[in-house]
This record gives C-alpha cells, structure tokens and sequence, in this order.
C-alpha cells in the first residue's frame, strides 16, 4: 500500500516536472478562463446461443457513463465528476464500480496555484447484485495546482501541420507565432467570426511570408470553429481532513485524512491523457482506507475513428479485514457513424471476489459530447 501511494506521487510529480522543463507544448498555452463539459456514454453486449444446446451459450456486456466538468478562473475554481462502469449478465446488473466527487477551490492569488478547496466525493463496488458497498466524506485542506483549456493552442498545432503538408508554409512556425495564434483563436473580442479568422491568417502570412489560397483559408477557418475534441492540461495535488459520511464496509462515522491527485496532459492535438486518485482514511490510514485510481487515454485516429483506453481501480481496507480490490479496463477502436462511434472493445475485468482477470471481446457503439 505504501508502494503504491509513493509511486502515484512520483509519477505526478515527475510528470509536472517534465512538463515545466519541456520546449513549447500544446502545454504551455493558458487559457484566461476554462470552463470545459464533456458527457459520454458506451455500451457493448455479446449475445451468442447455440441452437444445439439448452439456453444461451453467452449473454453478457457492458455499460459505461462519464461525466466531467471543469472551471478555472484567476480567483476561483470547480470541478465535478462522475463514472460508472456496470457489468451486464443476461441483461441484469452483476458487478461495477462508480464514483462521483465535486470540488470548489479558492486560490490565494491569480499568479500562483495554491489554493484552498472544500467537496465531498463517493464511491461504490457493486461485487454481485444486491451487494453494494458505497463510501461517502466529505473533506477540506489546502492544494497546489491549475488546469487549463488548451484546446486554442491545439487548434494552432493542427493549423500548422495542415499547412506544412500542403506545402503552404516552407518551415514550422515560431514559437511565439503559435502563441499568438492560439491568443487569437482563444479570444472573445472579435465583432466577427471574418475578422478573428483574418486576424489569423494575416498573422500566419507575415510569419511565413507566403499567402494562403482561399481553400487554405477556408481550411483554417474549418478549424477554428471545429467544436468538440476540447483539450486540458495541468496537474493539482491537495490534502487534508474529512468526515467520513458512510463507511463502505458499515464502521462508525469519524474524521478522515484525504490526498488526491489529478493530472492532464495533451502530448499531441489527437491526444488527451486524464488521471485522478484520491486517498482517504482514519488517522491510522495505513491500517484502514479506501483508494481510488483512474486513468484514460484517448486518441482521435482520424476524422472519422478514434482509440480510447480507460482503467479504473477502487481499493478499500477496512480494519482487521482482508482488502478488496475491484479493477476495470477498456480498450476500445470507434469508427464515427451518424454522429456515435461504433466499433471493436475489448474490456478486462476483475472485481474484488474473482481470482483472475476476465476478458470480453464484442461490437461496441458510444458518443461524447464536449462542449
């Protein structure tokens, strides 16, 4: 357990770091203001029954729902959150996990990240049906770190790869060029839609010294009022006491120690990585606690398919009892079909009372809706 702690903060910190240490990024743009939503949904179920014996050979799947959403501003700051992933048998609801957390932070100043933050977050492990086992607290302390919305500064990147494969531009951009374009795409102070996009393209013709063509300039345009595939980046850490609600495991109520943990990284303007854990318990937490990771990757393949993998993990300790550890994992190749992507999943499960992992191979279908 302590192994394990110790290398989420690494990776955290090693990742901040490499972040402030790496040379212009879609990373190093950040926004006035964020304020991002996304809501995504996926299903998947194999059915297979072979005539030539009683009942269904197979009948079994899965249902996935996300949401998030994330607001940033010089003084203040909110993120809520939720997931859920239900294992299906026969239609019916055999096992899952599910969280939902809500945070409110107050930063000290508009230039530096430390800030104070108060929310509440639950969990729950559904091993059979029947058989839950929720966990609620709610908690206070003091964080470091912000978010952003670079989804302007992706757009930039794009812009300036579309060129250099048309051979529109002779060499990439500077660095200080990409900045500006990605102000400029980011901005509300235009009176027009025209006047921001030859804001950009007057901006791109004096770097470069070429001139667009119109269909170049329509391709621009294309992109900066291309909606969803919003992107973040940042990382926040944060600790502090709480007062455990409900107790997954039914112990009395008491007062807790939280830790938690997020981190957003966009390594190209195809790409969105996401990860969150959270850590709470008594005073011994080491002998009592309840852990949660999650992760996800994905990756826009093309205008018209995407990759996504996910990983979730709850692990809770009660006291003088064995721990329970639930996990989850997708992968999945979505091809866009009138407006949901639909395509091959492959999903490993292992909840707390399984002795190996299960996999399950089947046509799956989901949207997403970023805004």
């Amino acid at each position: 357990m302590k192994r394990m702690v110790l290398l989420l903060v690494i990776a955290v910190a090693v990742l901040g770091l490499g972040a402030l240490a790496a040379p212009l990024s879609i990373c190093s743009y950040v926004s006035p203001e964020t304020n991002l939503h996304s809501l995504g949904l996926s299903m998947s179920y194999r059915y297979f029954d072979d005539l030539a014996t009683p009942g269904a050979d197979e009948s079994g799947g899965r249902l996935s729902l996300g949401y998030s959403r994330l607001h940033e501003a010089p003084d203040m700051g909110y993120t809520l959150s939720g997931n859920a992933e239900l294992l299906l048998t026969d239609f019916s609801p055999t096992s899952g996990l599910g969280d939902v957390a809500g945070t409110f932070r107050y930063y000290f100043s508009p230039d530096a990240p430390t800030f104070a933050f108060g929310g509440a977050e639950a969990s729950i492990a559904m091993v059979q049906t029947g058989q839950q086992q929720p966990g609620l607290h709610i908690s206070a302390g003091l964080g470091y770190g912000r978010f952003s919305d670079v989804t302007p500064m992706a757009k930039a990147f794009k812009i300036e790869e579309e060129l250099l494969s048309q051979k529109a531009i002779p060499k990439r951009l500077d660095d200080s060029v990409l900045i500006d374009l990605a102000k400029a795409i980011g901005s509300k102070m235009y009176a027009t839609t025209q006047e921001q996009v030859a804001d950009v393209v007057n901006q791109i013709q004096t770097a470069s010294g070429s001139t667009l063509s119109p269909r170049q300039v329509l391709m621009v345009e294309d992109l900066i009022l291309a909606t969803g595939d919003s992107r973040q980046c940042g990382w926040s850490v944060q600790a502090g006491v709480g007062y455990q609600l409900i107790d997954p495991y039914g112990q009395p109520q008491g007062f807790l120690v939280t830790a938690s943990a997020d981190a957003a990284f966009v390594p190209n303007p195809e790409g969105q990585a996401l990860f969150h854990a959270t850590l709470s318990g008594p005073v011994n937490i080491m002998a009592q606690n309840t852990l949660s990771v999650r992760a996800s990757y994905s990756h826009a393949v093309s205008e018209t398919s995407s990759l996504r993998a996910s990983y979730t993990l709850l692990r809770t300790q009660p006291l003088e009892q064995p721990a329970g550890l639930s996990q989850s994992a997708g992968l999945s190749v979505g091809f866009v079909v009138g407006g949901a992507d639909v395509g091959l999943q492959i999903s490993l499960s292992k909840p707390a009372d399984a002795a190996a992992w299960s996999i399950d191979v089947s046509v799956s279908a989901g949207i997403t809706f970023d805004y």
